[in-house]
């Protein structure tokens, strides 16, 4: 009987024995290494070159990238056996965030990344006229923002060309001040330093309207005068009149660069009448070139007590 229960407790031992080697003996599995030494090494408008030193195991490297300001998830760009690859088809002027790794045919290693590879800009998008405020005398321009542009360079030149002021800006914007009633040409190129150098985009340009200051308003006799200061390139004006301060302004007419001053006694089919209040606001016309246009509104004027108000 002793005999039995020391073969069984002997057989208990070495099951145990034998499940606890099974559970602490090491799992040898397959690893791939990532690559080192990544880095960018060239760029163009729509395209980001890339290299670095060789996975041992790896047999083809992946390649990911995804816009960093845009887009959460990384997109395969594609699949090579060489060092080197170049991501096509991208957007000018952005900062991108690029992913290598190595795939040994089963697995691939963790990533190495990029956080700011660039491509190089091209023309800027969205270039405007954003507010003239004629009484401080201050034009502000805006145009779209790219993640990968350095800065911008900007100037404005005066109706006949020439250069007035030049600003080298970081944001999407720029200010002027001390402006007369003038047509001005504003002339933008964005720039990207890459590798100690700067390359730098076309030139994009606007003409840049102020909105003609009326200097006098008067209705008598079913007639509404107005009068206002000439601006300097102009080749037109249009004047607009409502009954109501924010809406409803209807072109009531249009006249040439000549003149400064205007009569009114319709608008379309409607008289005007002496007991009724009237806003007005004149748009400065300049097609002259490539840049044709018209001037925003920003202020218009009241027949009630001759003053400015703001439109919304």
């Amino acid at each position: 009987m002793k005999k039995k229960i020391a073969v069984r407790l002997l057989m208990f031992f070495m099951l145990v024995g034998g499940v606890s080697f099974l559970k602490t003996a090491p799992i040898l599995a397959a690893y791939v290494s990532s690559v080192a030494d990544l880095k960018q090494t060239g760029a163009a408008k729509n395209s980001i070159t890339i290299e670095w030193s060789p996975s041992e195991k790896a047999v083809e490297y992946h390649v990911y990238y995804k816009d960093n300001l845009t887009e959460k998830e990384y997109r395969l760009s594609g699949k090579t056996a060489d060092t080197k690859y170049t991501i096509t088809g991208l957007k000018d002027g952005i900062t991108y965030n690029v992913q290598v790794k190595a795939f040994d045919g089963t697995t691939e290693s963790s990533p190495r990344t990029i956080y700011d590879a660039v491509t190089l800009p091209d023309r800027i998008e969205g270039l405007q006229q954003d507010r003239w405020y004629y009484f401080l005398h201050v034009l502000d321009i805006k145009w779209n923002r790219k993640s990968g542009v350095s800065g911008y360079e900007v100037s404005l030149s005066d109706s006949k060309g020439k250069v007035l002021q030049k600003k080298d800006v970081s944001t999407a914007s720029v200010s002027f001040n001390n402006l007369k009633d003038s047509v001005y040409t504003i002339a933008v190129r964005a720039y990207t330093v890459y590798q100690n150098n700067k390359y730098y985009s076309a030139y994009s340009s606007i003409n840049c309207i102020p909105q003609a200051r009326i200097s006098k308003l008067k209705l008598k006799g079913g007639k509404l005068t107005m009068n206002w200061k000439k601006v300097d390139g102009a080749t037109g004006y249009k004047i607009y009149v409502s009954t109501k301060p924010n809406k409803g302004y209807k072109l009531a007419k249009t006249v040439g660069k000549k003149k400064s001053s205007c009569t009114i006694a319709k608008i379309k089919k409607t008289k005007i009448k002496s007991k009724k209040t009237y806003y007005v606001y004149v748009q400065t016309v300049c097609n002259k070139g490539k840049n044709k246009g018209t001037s925003g509104a920003l202020y218009y004027w009241s027949t009630k007590n001759s003053s400015f108000g703001y439109l919304n």
